[in-house]
């Protein structure tokens, strides 16, 4: 039934979505981690990957470069939620613009943040 509703939403209905869902995702690593630094919401997603099978979350660093892979079975309408929620949850953690693809049930996000300065 969600993938139906989500089927029948515009491209920009399901990127603000996207943008509300960071927040959720935030929020919820607050609640159940006690914290919402970088490191904390990028441990929340992948773990929620061991709960649900059709959603993976892959979250890999090589010194200042972050790569983060987000599997899916929803369909490529959900795509475009996650590649808008991960794309403000980089803004908003690292202060940095990801390069992102999104295709029909993957969506990657790669971008450098100043080791130095990196919060986690």
């Amino acid at each position: 039934m969600l993938k139906d509703l989500v089927e029948g939403c515009s491209d920009e209905t399901l990127a603000r979505i996207g943008l509300e869902a960071y927040v959720e995702w935030k929020e919820m690593t607050e609640f159940f981690l006690g914290d919402s630094s970088p490191k904390a919401i990028m441990d929340f997603l992948t773990t929620r990957s061991r709960f649900n099978p059709g959603n993976q979350t892959r979250v890999t660093r090589e010194e200042d470069t972050y790569i983060i892979v987000m599997h899916h079975d929803s369909g490529p309408k959900w795509s475009i939620i996650i590649k808008n929620a991960v794309e403000e949850g980089v803004r908003q953690l690292f202060h940095v613009e990801p390069r992102i693809s999104a295709g029909e049930s993957v969506v990657t996000a790669r971008f450098k943040v100043n080791p130095r300065g990196l919060p986690i």
